[in-house]
């Protein structure tokens, strides 16, 4: 019988041990974010080195898509709410394309950056400020009477973004992201018909350019 007890009261302690021990898991957070996004963009600012000038030309290059990939590390947390700041990486493309009578643009903006972000965690949720430097690698795969011309205009540029997250489980949940890159530059290079050339813009000097893209998906929180 003592025997018999010895091996009940272990078997007891072994139990509330894991008891508290879930517990004590189930009181603490993931600490990183994964996202994934996609949805319209808009070229803003100047357009420097496009194929064609006329505004309406202008209006229908503007309307674009965007994509992006985010890593953020969040940190530990033991509550449902709490306010975090955290560093993460930012990636996002885009493309922009119109075409008329004697020509065509196509754009691609790659950008990747830095970020520092502030997290506001509630019970079924989160809302997320953030910011960072990067750079931005521009390309324009134009074509003018048929023949292929490419643009290039590599620089630095900040974003600013913000956006909020409705969480479905522990480890995934939607979002929705509005990220604004900003960039500026006075000269562009240009090929086209086998020869290069640098271009500069001396009527207006440096134009900014950029985009503004309003972003959905999903989070991944491990």
């Amino acid at each position: 019988m003592k025997h018999l007890h010895c091996i009940w009261l272990t078997f007891t302690l072994l139990l509330l041990s894991g008891v508290a021990s879930l517990s004590a898991q189930e009181k603490t957070f993931p600490t990183s974010t994964f996202s994934l996004h996609a949805g319209p963009s808009w070229y803003t600012g100047k357009m420097l080195g496009i194929t064609h000038q006329a505004d309406a030309y202008k209006n229908d290059l503007r309307k674009g898509v965007a994509w992006e990939a985010e890593y953020w590390y969040t940190g530990t947390r033991s509550s449902e709410k709490a306010v975090k700041v955290g560093p993460g990486l930012l990636y996002q493309g885009s493309l922009y394309k119109a075409a008329h009578e004697t020509g065509t643009d196509k754009i691609n903006m790659h950008y990747l950056a830095l970020q520092l972000g502030v997290f506001f965690f509630h019970k079924h949720g989160m809302w997320q400020v953030s910011a960072g430097p990067g750079y931005q690698f521009y390309a324009d795969k134009s074509t003018v009477y048929g023949k292929p011309r490419n643009v290039s205009m590599n620089k630095f540029a900040f974003n600013l973004s913000g956006g909020g997250e409705y969480f479905l489980s522990r480890h995934w949940g939607l979002s929705a992201r509005l990220n604004w890159v900003m960039s500026s530059s006075s000269a562009y290079s240009v090929d086209y018909h086998g020869e290069h050339w640098q271009v500069n813009d001396p009527q207006t000097g440096k134009g900014y350019f950029g985009q503004l893209s309003l972003l959905f998906g999903v989070n991944y929180h491990f």
